[in-house]
């Protein structure tokens, strides 16, 4: 088998494919060595002068639940240095949300639980005050609501409080997690909508992860987990998950499992192979095309464009055509979710700042500019927003 680069390397995929029912054979096998190398020599590295391109904290974290996924615990040189330096991430975060509370992650809480519970599953301990930050953050909600209730970030922290009562961990915070968890589920089933979803349909799988995770079951739960199962199948016969990332959260919820069961995987559990997929050649066929207006609008600029593509492109495909074809530029970064934006018009998002994606007139997008699929006629505006 071919090696595969560090574009194709996502440990959510492994980590998603080993707590289903389904498996890829010797594939399988190869996807996990393949991340083995491509993190290893990265982290290990001792030229610093390629920083960029060392993993962040989320994917050095999501690379441990991997491991974690095969059965395997970080041990000897290598292991240590892998969980010393995520825990060096974690302390540059706690450090950047400061004594008083009052800063902010430079990545974001999602991954600041994301790191706790990477270490959780792994049976390594983190400082009181490294969970004590996450604590805070939940019970003061203003800490992550930013304009909206961000339901994956509530599940991951909810996440990470439940390893940590299951390991037995910092146990001087016992108390204040198990209250810490219940407000997270309430503030998630508060969250529902009157079609199932917690929050939206990209942030239910995760959502449900916790909730079906409960060490309390309730009928109330129940009935709203069946609800939010019920969307997320309507959601898939309507082909809403073709991001990786968001298809290996959903992928465990499919199979009764959670990130928690990675206390303690079940790696002899049969599992059906995969088959390859097959496609039916059709007939060559003229493209039909669509017309989609671009549109950015800041303090600095202003810009609008009707852009000719085939059917079924992606944005992405929208905003490589205007800037072939118009003065529009705009710059990417990649990340395990896909790209996103970075800039536009030569202007790059500042700290606490991001491009927004809208469908006129005001309608966030849930998806990124690789995965959404833009209809005939519309106007999609890029607005630089704070946060």
């Amino acid at each position: 088998m071919d090696r595969l680069s560090p574009e194709q390397l996502n440990p959510s995929i492994y980590v998603g494919l080993r707590l289903s029912s389904l498996q890829a054979g010797a594939k399988e096998a190869h996807y996990l060595h393949s991340l083995k190398l491509s993190y290893q020599q990265s982290l290990l590295s001792n030229d610093n002068s390629d920083s960029e391109a060392k993993p962040s904290m989320g994917q050095l974290a999501l690379y441990l639940l991997a491991l974690r996924a095969n059965c395997e615990f970080v041990r000897g040189r290598k292991g240590d240095s892998l969980v010393s330096q995520l825990k060096r991430f974690l302390e540059d975060e706690k450090g950047a949300i400061g004594h008083n509370h009052q800063g902010h992650p430079h990545t974001s809480y999602y991954q600041y639980g994301l790191g706790i519970l990477a270490l959780c599953v792994h049976q390594k301990r983190v400082h009181d005050s490294v969970v004590g930050k996450l604590l805070y953050a939940v019970e003061h909600k203003q800490h992550l609501q930013q304009g909206h209730l961000p339901v994956d970030t509530l599940a991951m922290a909810g996440l990470a409080f439940s390893c940590l009562k299951l390991s037995n961990l910092n146990r001087n915070l016992r108390n204040r997690s198990t209250v810490a968890l219940g407000r997270v589920q309430e503030k998630i089933l508060k969250a529902q909508t009157p079609e199932g979803h917690f929050g939206n349909v990209y942030s239910t799988p995760l959502a449900l992860q916790l909730l079906m995770a409960s060490l309390r079951p309730t009928v109330e739960l129940g009935t709203a987990c069946l609800k939010a199962k019920a969307a997320l199948l309507a959601s898939l016969q309507h082909k809403a998950f073709q991001n990786p990332l968001m298809i290996s959260q959903l992928l465990p919820i499919l199979n009764q499992k959670s990130y928690v069961d990675l206390i303690s995987p079940d790696c002899e559990a049969p599992r059906v192979l995969l088959e390859p997929a097959t496609e039916t050649p059709s007939q060559t066929q003229v493209p039909e095309f669509i017309h989609v207006t671009l549109k950015v609008s800041s303090t600095f600029l202003s810009y609008r464009h009707s852009v000719s593509v085939p059917v079924s492109s992606s944005l992405e495909d929208v905003l490589k055509k205007a800037q072939e074809h118009s003065r529009f530029t705009y710059g990417t970064q990649a990340s395990l979710s896909g790209p996103y934006l970075t800039s536009v018009m030569g202007n790059k998002a500042g700290e606490r700042e991001f491009w927004q994606l809208l469908r006129a007139p005001d309608t966030p997008l849930l998806q990124g500019i690789a995965d959404y699929r833009p209809r005939d006629g519309e106007t999609i505006e890029l607005r630089l927003v704070g946060w």
